[in-house]
């Protein structure tokens, strides 16, 4: 039981949302033409090899249907890739859209599977950490 306290929802986004978001970003930013992946690797702060796996659906593409069912959080993302591309952005504002991206896929109920499968015990009808 301890050790399912410890896993909250945002260990759920960090590990599965967070690579989702990653890969949508940066497959926007290649999909525009506006950068390379090498380019879009330093915009991201990850790496190249990072990024290619991005685009080829070996890391995060699980997740990216999910997110994508929130059309504020797909609007916001996009909005997050042209800008992360065609200028420099102040890592607040990053930090502020992908915490805005969290809140969306929280607030939506978009995680609620995931976490139900990583805490079994949890009753998913009587859970509303997320949307409170």
């Amino acid at each position: 039981m301890v050790a399912e306290v410890l896993k909250p929802p945002c260990l759920i986004v960090v590990s599965e949302i967070l690579p989702a978001i990653r890969v949508i970003v940066s497959r926007e930013m290649i999909r525009r033409g506006e950068l390379g992946p090498g380019e879009v690797a330093a915009k991201m702060g990850v790496t190249p090899a990072a990024v290619t796996q991005y685009l080829k659906g070996v890391r995060g593409s699980n997740s990216v249907r999910i997110v994508n069912r929130s059309r504020r959080a797909r609007r916001i993302l996009l909005e997050l890739a042209h800008e992360l591309a065609t200028e420099e952005m102040d890592m607040v504002i990053v930090l502020r859209k992908l915490c805005e991206v969290c809140s969306c896929v929280r607030s939506e109920r978009l995680i609620c599977g995931m976490c139900q499968n990583s805490l079994p015990t949890l009753d998913s009808r009587k859970c509303d950490i997320c949307t409170k």
